[in-house]
C-alpha cells in the first residue's frame, strides 16, 4: 500500500472543509423550522422565538462559509509550511578554513 501524499496542512483543510458542509446542512434545518413557523404549520416553543431561529440560521451559516472558503487560511495559520527543501544538498562546511 502507498502511503499517503498529502501532509497535515492538506488534512486540515479537508477537515475544515467538511465541518464547513456539516454547517451549510446544519443550516438548512434552521431555514425549515423558520419556513415551518412562518407558514403556520408549528407553533414557536415557548423557550425559543423566532428571531432567535434567524439568528442560529445566520450564524451557523457564516460559520459554514468561513471554514468552507477560508480552509487554506485557516490550515496555514495551525500548519505553516515548512521551509522549501533544496534537494537535500546542504552547503558542506568549509574544511579548509584553519581554526584560529
Amino acid at each position: 500500500m502507498k502511503p499517503s501524499t498529502m501532509r497535515p496542512n492538506d488534512w486540515f483543510k479537508l477537515a475544515c472543509r467538511v465541518l464547513g458542509m456539516w454547517q451549510l446542512v446544519d443550516t438548512a434545518g434552521y431555514a425549515l423550522s423558520i419556513f415551518n413557523i412562518v407558514a403556520g404549520f408549528t407553533r414557536v416553543p415557548e423557550s425559543y422565538s423566532l428571531l432567535s431561529y434567524l439568528v442560529q440560521m445566520i450564524g451557523s451559516f457564516v460559520i459554514g462559509l468561513v471554514l468552507l472558503l477560508g480552509a487554506p487560511i485557516i490550515a496555514d495559520i495551525f500548519y505553516p509550511d515548512s521551509p522549501v527543501d533544496d534537494g537535500g544538498k546542504q552547503k558542506p562546511v568549509d574544511s579548509d578554513t584553519p581554526t584560529i
